[in-house]
């Protein structure tokens, strides 16, 4: 699944106007697939903080919280970046081609982890 939207995103930016390099259109394809790894994540683990009743969400200081989702993305960006690198985006390539994806435009696909981020804060405010 991850890799089928890792494939729409790298062809919805190369079918804009705008050229980019190949390079910069696999860079943002995996800043998108971190952005949707990343939302999951958050919702599961305010799930786990909901399920087990800890107190972790309830800090005085929310920059602790806010520490952890960014060095969980900066980690999730590098894995990304090396999994979807070389002999796996060729793989990627040829399933797509045999399964004939098509291109998403791009706003398109960033609605996905904005929604699941807009759901994760609503569960966020049940929470309190």
């Amino acid at each position: 699944m991850f890799e089928q939207l890792f494939y729409k995103a790298i062809l919805s930016y190369k079918s804009q106007s705008k050229k980019r390099k190949h390079q910069k259109v696999i860079s943002l394809a995996t800043l998108y697939i971190t952005a949707v790894h990343l939302s999951i994540l958050f919702v599961l683990c305010i799930i786990l903080v909901k399920a087990t009743g800890s107190s972790f969400l309830r800090f005085y200081e929310i920059y602790t919280p806010i520490f952890y989702l960014a060095l969980t993305g900066i980690v999730l960006y590098i894995f990304n970046a090396l999994y979807y690198n070389g002999k796996r985006l060729l793989q990627i390539k040829n399933r797509a081609i045999q399964g004939k994806v098509e291109a998403t435009e791009a706003w398109k696909l960033w609605i996905v982890p904005i929604v699941i981020f807009g759901l994760g804060l609503i569960l966020l405010q049940t929470t309190r």
